[in-house]
């Protein structure tokens, strides 16, 4: 009985604690962190295959990292005008299919932002920072908000009677908002710093990296508590 109580609560600390430190250990080298990210996510819906509803929030996630991969590819390609058309213009499906989540308006401010500085660049002749980026990671964000939102409902569909919304829907959720404000901040201090001639601010451009794998690595915890807590004691009893 003693084990059955306490070996939950050790594991998931012994190997959340890692997973952190993991995370910890790779500031600075966001390549060496994604492939943890990806891995974890992979190996949680390896373990949580029987787990509908952990799976359809694994499959989200794993999801957006496939989009913002792919996003990165290309934003690495020579054709830079016309990739930044394309993340401009798919920014604007997502905001105006996605209008009904009150954090639309967060991407619609970002968006604002990003195409007032980017015709000031053009009418001043001036080389334009790559904030089109930022913008599309904020537009990902509130697309995984709807895909999270209605995955009780996607569920249902295939797996009728199984799914319930579970508590990593709505921290992952709330994650992607937090994500999207991060954006729309490093957004508008490009702007401030560029077409108002603000040099000096920097605070989020320097500390950005940092609170983005901070975020990560608090959603890996997550992730890794939330699915096991429910996994765990399951396999102990069998």
């Amino acid at each position: 009985m003693l084990v059955s109580h306490y070996a939950p609560k050790i594991l998931i600390a012994l190997f959340g604690g890692l997973f952190i430190l993991a995370g910890v250990l790779t500031f600075g080298k966001p390549l060496y962190f994604d492939r943890i990210y990806a891995f974890i996510l992979i190996f949680t819906a390896v373990i949580c295959r029987k787990n509908i509803n952990v799976l359809g929030v694994v499959v989200i996630l794993v999801l957006q990292y496939v989009i913002e991969e792919t996003a990165w590819s290309i934003s690495e390609l020579d054709y830079r005008q016309a990739v930044k058309s394309i993340f401009y213009f798919l920014t604007i499906v997502v905001y105006w299919r996605i209008k009904y989540d009150p954090f639309s308006k967060v991407l619609l401010a970002t968006l604002l932002v990003a195409l007032g500085s980017e015709f000031y660049w053009i009418a001043n002749n001036q080389k334009a920072p790559e904030i089109y980026w930022h913008v599309g990671l904020c537009a990902s964000s509130l697309f995984i908000r709807h895909l999270l939102f209605n995955r009780v409902l996607y569920t249902e569909e295939y797996f009728p009677k199984k799914a319930v919304s579970i508590n990593l829907d709505w921290f992952v959720f709330r994650f992607c908002a937090i994500n999207m404000v991060l954006q729309l901040l490093m957004v508008s201090e490009f702007s401030v710093r560029s077409v108002f001639g603000y040099k000096h601010i920097t605070l989020i451009y320097y500390s950005f990296p940092y609170i983005v794998q901070i975020m990560a690595t608090l959603q890996i915890w997550v992730i890794f508590h939330e699915s096991y807590k429910l996994l765990i004691p399951k396999l102990l009893r069998a």
